[in-house]
């Protein structure tokens, strides 16, 4: 049966049997007296923390690098308002203004992504058994790994680089022109 009965059950068990090894020899110790799923519970608990706390940590990166790129080309658009009001007063539609905005966020994505995984991947060259117990059986050199890494980092590039090129094909020519 499982449930409380089960571990109530088994806890009665433990205690009878340590109980029987005291009489035997009062110093032979007892190891793992419990369930199995006690066991692998307690197993797996620093395990699982350090995988939690990995966890956060990546969310808290991916968080401020979105937050960052939102604020570099945000600033870039702001300061490039009259650029795009002379370039829509000349033709440019909205696509264009829009790919041209896209352009730079891809720009800087892909050498962001080529510095920071061309350093990962030499880290891992260089201290790969180091750091081999720390990743939970994934190998530093995982291409799987690399390759989700980059399409979540490029996901989340699009969307902090589309918000502020919609903005920029809202900007009305003439207040762009006017303004210094």
């Amino acid at each position: 049966p499982r449930g409380a009965g089960g571990a109530g059950r088994a806890h009665a068990v433990a205690t009878a049997l340590q109980h029987t090894v005291n009489q035997v020899d009062a110093n032979l110790p007892l190891y793992f007296v419990g369930t199995p799923k006690e066991n692998q519970d307690t197993f797996l608990a620093q395990n699982r923390i350090i995988a939690v706390m990995f966890s956060v940590f990546g969310a808290i990166a991916i968080a401020l690098a979105s937050v960052g790129l939102y604020g570099v080309m945000s600033f870039s658009v702001n300061q490039r308002t009259q650029e795009f009001g002379i370039r829509m007063a000349l033709g440019a539609d909205n696509n264009r203004i829009l790919k041209m905005v896209l352009r730079q966020g891809a720009i800087q994505l892909a050498l962001g992504l080529l510095l920071g995984l061309g350093l990962a991947l030499t880290v891992s060259l260089l201290f790969g058994s180091a750091i081999s117990n720390v990743l939970f059986d994934v190998s530093p050199r995982d291409p799987l790994t690399y390759a989700a890494v980059a399409l979540l980092l490029s996901v989340v590039a699009f969307i902090a680089t589309f918000v502020p090129a919609l903005r920029a094909t809202r900007v009305d020519p003439m207040v762009a022109l006017r303004a210094e």
